[in-house]
């Protein structure tokens, strides 16, 4: 899958003299990337320029990478794009130490990449990545700052984080510490998603309304909506750098049936206490099956949740949302009844072993999916 359709766009705003932001785009392997220079900190333009420089130069690997999504786009390719987007962002800020001095400057970096029918994205800082779909506008990304932080926590309110003196403070960056822990997030695009990646110099001054109403306004132009977007920012006032990367996916799935796999997925009774950030970051280990009438799935492998179709299980026909396998991430060898396919059927499914994998790196998100997985094993026993 290529990005055919890109626009993008960088300004000095308002308030600065010099423009410390610096974008990427790689079409031909759909990639894109938005660092943005830390404006307290000297030297943030480099910070920037040397966080996207270094993507760049690893464009051969990376097109390997992502060739290898578009021609299986399992969870364990899925998992190799995400790592090495970890090891970019982490030589990124190795690379900032390394000409500019440890703790000197620092960047945000954001990178997203569209292959195999997912969108992956990469983010430490607080730029941010969007997904506009049928007039919605979908945060992907959480900012990487103090007083957002203190907000997740339910440490501070809504209207106390805005007036925080720590909202730009962040905690993390690349170039000024030893390694970064970036946000990992995939899921599955349709045919007429956009992805929006942007500095914060969007995202302060224009609410995030106000960025879906100009998406759909002027949606059909790329350039005409990257425009106004830039436009609404100075309007705002400009107090920053302003870029602005869109990317709109032409080929897939349409929106409503995307959509209604997302939503049987997230409302699944194991899985519908997970929050948006938890959904997102499980569906990077999460297998997606397409299966014909006649098929047997194999419960002793995973965690299967029936997303489309319908299939018999002792004797009983089920649908979507129906759930097989508990057991095997309790490591229990009980035989488990046998489930055919009656309709041809869509289904995620959890390995352990990737249930592993996300306990080493999320370990709290993973905790809160096997609290809902036993909660379910429990209703289903005598």
């Amino acid at each position: 899958m290529r990005l055919q359709q890109i626009a993008a766009r960088t300004d000095v705003g308002q308030m600065r003299d010099h423009n410390e932001d610096a974008h990427l785009v790689l079409p031909e392997i759909g990639v894109l990337a938005v660092a943005d220079g830390m404006g307290g900190l000297a030297h943030g333009e480099i910070a920037s320029s040397t966080a996207v420089s270094t993507v760049k130069a690893a464009m051969s690997s990376l097109e390997q990478v992502v060739s290898a999504v578009d021609e299986d786009p399992s969870s364990a390719t899925r998992i190799q794009l995400a790592q090495v987007l970890e090891f970019l962002s982490n030589l990124g800020s190795q690379r900032i130490q390394q000409a500019l001095g440890p703790g000197v400057s620092g960047t945000t970096l954001v990178i997203a990449t569209v292959s195999g029918g997912h969108l992956m994205v990469c983010n430490t800082g607080d730029s941010r990545a969007y997904l506009y779909r049928a007039g919605t506008l979908r945060p992907l990304t959480e900012d990487h700052t103090v007083a957002a932080a203190q907000l997740r926590a339910g440490v501070i309110s809504q209207a106390e984080h805005d007036a925080s003196p720590y909202q730009h403070m962040l905690y993390q960056a690349l170039g000024t510490q030893g390694e970064v822990d970036p946000d990992l997030f995939s899921l599955p695009v349709a045919a007429g998603d956009i992805v929006l990646v942007c500095s914060d110099g969007l995202t302060g001054p224009v609410s995030e309304a106000r960025i879906a109403s100009i998406l759909e306004r002027k949606g059909t132009s790329l350039d005409d909506a990257t425009d106004a977007l830039i436009e609404a920012a100075n309007e705002g006032g400009g107090p920053d750098n302003i870029t602005v990367v869109l990317a709109r996916v032409l080929d897939g799935e349409t929106a409503d049936d995307v959509e209604l796999v997302r939503e049987t997925l997230e409302q699944s009774r194991c899985l519908h206490d997970l929050g948006d950030r938890d959904h997102r970051t499980l569906s990077l280990y999460l297998d997606y099956l397409d299966l014909d009438a006649g098929s047997v799935i194999d419960a002793t492998v995973g965690v299967h949740v029936m997303l489309a179709g319908a299939a018999i299980r002792d004797g009983e026909a089920v649908g979507p949302g129906a759930i097989f396998g508990l057991r095997s991430l309790a490591d229990d060898e009980r035989s488990v009844p046998e489930v055919q396919v009656i309709e041809p059927a869509r289904v995620a499914v959890l390995t352990p072993e990737n249930f592993k994998r996300l306990q080493l790196r999320r370990p709290a998100v993973a905790v809160r999916v096997l609290h809902g997985l036993y909660s379910e094993l429990s209703r289903a026993l005598p």
